[in-house]
């Protein structure tokens, strides 16, 4: 809520939003997973992801991201086939370096991370709050049209039962956007 609250006012005081300065962008990426434990069950995998960015002042930017990663696995001592969904939910600023056809940029936010897992020994399902710092190059392709690659660190710890365990990782992927 505070982050919330924060954003409003840089919005507020920069002024408002030009249309020229909204991005909207579908992403698919690459999650590898930091916890090993959470590698050696599922491993990584495909994640897929949409964002929203609004300028706010010259370079700085406002982003709203969601994204979705799904996998199967087999637990590590039964072999028992078990199921895990992660979808983070979030925002943050970036800034960037404009530089001809490319936008270099890099940022900071917080998600909200929902966790849900369904094996043999039930069904667990958490959420909590984690951060994502992000890097990347944006290509303008034509007028509007651009390709975004980029990388990202994740971290979030969750408790889903007597453990705890870091549910973010590394990402690399590609977009494909639409600047108005």
């Amino acid at each position: 809520m505070r982050l919330i609250r924060i954003f409003s006012v840089v919005i507020f005081l920069s002024g408002t939003i030009c249309a020229g300065d909204i991005y909207i962008e579908l992403r698919g990426n690459y999650f590898s997973p930091s916890e090993k434990a959470f590698q050696d069950i599922y491993g990584g995998g495909m994640r897929y992801a949409g964002e929203l960015t609004f300028g706010i002042w010259k370079n700085l930017q406002l982003w709203i991201e969601g994204n979705y990663f799904s996998k199967d696995g087999e637990l590590t001592f039964t072999k028992e086939e078990t199921s895990l969904q992660i979808i983070p939910i979030g925002s943050g600023i970036k800034y960037t370096f404009p530089a001809g056809i490319f936008s270099i940029y890099a940022g900071a936010g917080i998600n909200y991370y929902l966790y849900k897992e369904s094996n043999i020994l039930g069904e667990v399902s958490k959420g909590g709050l984690g951060f994502v710092g992000k890097i990347g190059v944006m290509v303008t392709v034509i007028k509007g049209l651009f390709f975004d690659l980029y990388g990202e660190y994740s971290h979030c710890k969750i408790t889903p039962d007597d453990f705890t365990i870091n549910i973010g990782g590394m990402a690399a992927g590609i977009g494909l956007g639409y600047k108005f």
